[in-house]
């Protein structure tokens, strides 16, 4: 309890010891100069604390914010110069604007990442300097923009201290604001579609919004950045947003610690004030800087602080984790896992559906009626088509032909994610969990979908936060305890057991409130006592209206859980009924042992 209060009191303390340094900082610096140094650093470090959630979160790398950073100064000087605009009005402008060029950059996200996307982002850095300089009328071409006034707001004239003020106020605005969006259900699905877009977009999570809602942030910021500079300049051309100021503020995420609250401020700091004590080098000032950063980067992969973070957990106190029995019921899971759905009604319905990839027919005129509360299962040998049937399914494949009805509705086109949004839920035959992520933070993940506070709410921490935070963080615990897991709430999925992932997988699709559950082969790599668990699970779901579709190899298994079961070869199927229906199916038997002599040994077999 204690150690959670002091977590919770961390950041505003922070924020109160930020604020007292800028405070006093103005009658500690020995000049102007030092003081214009610390300015540009505030305004540096806007631009870093905003490529931190694009870079840091959803994990896209930009080589192009001088170029938005350009736009909001390009925008500033204009508006200040021509127009009379006060410093507010600038900013606000150029935050717009470079907001909706962030949007530009963020479409290419659609079809390209990795490499390709910041090569993408570098030619906009290059077409933005290219029109700076031919665009004389506006920008005043190679010799610039001069004589941008002192900056005012609500008409007083804003000296340096008052400047650097200003300036403290909005960096710790938005470092606030960076702080409220990293510790959200936003930040959180950020950084779930950089980890694992598939999985993501299974709990309702649409990978080109989150692209988008990052590029649009770190453009913003970069714009704030830029129309205080102009003003601290007083002058811009386009020789003043070089490439290289790209790379220095990539460079700054990445030293301080990509994807912290306090890295990106503090790799600013450093980037900022080194290049001043280096100058002694003379000639070798390059030189000592690459090594410098070098030899930090090399000792330190993680950033500062994510290496420091790393060291703490290695040599803190370590805890006994345990596994406890699982499915645990009782009341809290009862009443978190009731489903609405009325039972007997049609929950999924496949007519005809079809799916070819080219001359191969994986899935041929499926039709399968799923009823609500049921244990549907689909069988069938090697290549029969079940994982294709799942991914139809599920909106990751879309139907060569026929249709799929959900809950009532067509969703043959819809995508996973919109699916999800719907109540599908499902997991993978290989796991696909948030390897990064603590375990609550998976199951949180999960619940994404089902949070009413939006971006506003979030980032001002209204009321409707705070009730969507302590509501779902308080199903997540139940949903851990209910597999089992609720030892391991803060331990990171990757350093789970594989059956463990399993659980958690499970616990997270549960955490949407689903009313269909999909599971691909969950035995897979299980011991014969988690199955048997896994068993128990099942038929503990389908007793609280929650449809299971089950794709397994385990025959035994899919008798002993099952109300239906389907069973693919080649793609068509060969039966569909009950357990008994199928166990005694000619050709049920046919697909699995072939015919002759070892048709008569299938009792023996035991495919019931």
């Amino acid at each position: 309890m204690k150690k959670l209060i002091l977590k919770r009191l961390t950041f505003p303390l922070l924020i109160v010891v930020l604020g007292i340094l800028l405070y006093t900082l103005p009658q500690m610096v020995a000049n102007e100069y030092e003081l214009r140094i610390w300015m540009l650093l505030l305004i540096y470090a806007l631009v870093a604390l905003g490529l931190n959630i694009l870079t840091g979160l959803t994990g896209l790398v930009s080589l192009g914010q001088a170029g938005l950073f350009a736009i909001g100064a390009y925008t500033s000087a204009v508006l200040s110069t021509k127009f009379g605009f006060g410093l507010g009005t600038c900013i606000v402008a150029a935050m717009i604007l470079s907001a909706a060029f962030g949007v530009l950059l963020s479409y290419p996200t659609v079809r390209v990442r990795g490499v390709y996307l910041t090569v993408i982002t570098i030619a906009f850095g290059i077409i933005v300097e290219n029109v700076a300089i031919e665009w004389s009328s506006l920008t005043g071409g190679p010799n610039g923009i001069s004589s941008i006034p002192t900056p005012t707001m609500f008409g007083l004239p804003l000296e340096d201290t008052k400047f650097f003020y200003v300036l403290a106020i909005l960096f710790l605005l938005a470092f606030l604001l960076h702080y409220n969006l990293i510790k959200s259900r936003f930040g959180r699905a950020m950084r779930a579609v950089s980890q694992s877009e598939t999985a993501a977009r299974t709990v309702g999570i649409n990978p080109i919004v989150m692209r988008m809602m990052s590029f649009v942030i770190a453009a913003a910021f970069a714009g704030a950045a830029g129309a205080t500079y102009a003003f601290l300049n007083q002058y811009v051309n386009p020789d003043t947003f070089r490439f290289d100021d790209s790379v220095r503020f990539l460079l700054m995420v990445i030293l301080g610690g990509s994807g912290t609250v306090i890295g990106p401020a503090l790799g600013a700091t450093i980037l900022t004030f080194i290049p001043e004590y280096l100058q002694s080098f003379g000639e070798w000032q390059r030189f000592a800087y690459g090594v410098l950063l070098a030899l930090v980067m090399f000792g330190m992969p993680m950033g500062i602080v994510g290496t420091v973070n790393l060291w703490i957990s290695r040599f803190s106190k370590s805890v006994n984790l345990r596994s406890r029995p699982w499915p645990c019921v009782n009341a809290d899971t009862e009443a978190l896992l009731k489903s609405d759905t009325a039972a007997g009604t049609t929950c999924l319905q496949t007519k005809d559906m079809t799916m070819a990839f080219g001359g191969l027919i994986a899935n041929d005129k499926v039709s399968e009626v799923l009823k609500a509360g049921t244990v549907h299962s689909v069988i069938g040998p090697n290549g029969a088509g079940k994982s294709t049937f799942i991914n139809c399914v599920s909106g990751f494949y879309r139907p060569t032909s026929g249709s799929i009805e959900f809950m009532g509705q067509i969703a043959t086109a819809k995508q996973s994610h919109q699916l999800a949004r719907m109540g599908l839920a499902r997991t993978f035959q290989n796991t696909e969990l948030f390897g990064d992520m603590t375990c609550l933070e998976n199951v949180l993940v999960g619940a994404d979908s089902r949070y009413r506070s939006g971006l506003f709410a979030t980032l001002l921490r209204l009321p409707s936060y705070f009730h969507d935070e302590r509501r779902y963080a308080a199903e997540a615990r139940c949903l851990l305890e209910y597999v089992g897991l609720d030892d391991y709430a803060e331990e990171k999925a990757r350093n789970l057991p594989f059956g463990h992932q399993r659980r958690l997988e499970i616990a997270r699709a549960l955490a949407m409130s689903p009313k269909l559950l999909l599971l691909d082969e969950p035995a897979a790599g299980l011991t014969h006592g988690e199955i048997e668990d896994l068993m128990k699970l099942i038929r503990n779901l389908a007793s609280h209206q929650i449809t299971v579709l089950l794709v397994e190899h385990h025959v035994d298994m899919i008798m002993a859980v099952s109300d239906h079961v389907t069973v693919l070869d080649y793609g068509k199927v060969i039966a569909s009924g009950t357990v008994a229906e199928v166990r005694s199916n000619p050709a049920v038997i046919e697909a699995y042992f072939g015919t002759g002599e070892t048709k008569g040994n299938t009792d023996d077999k035991e495919l019931a």
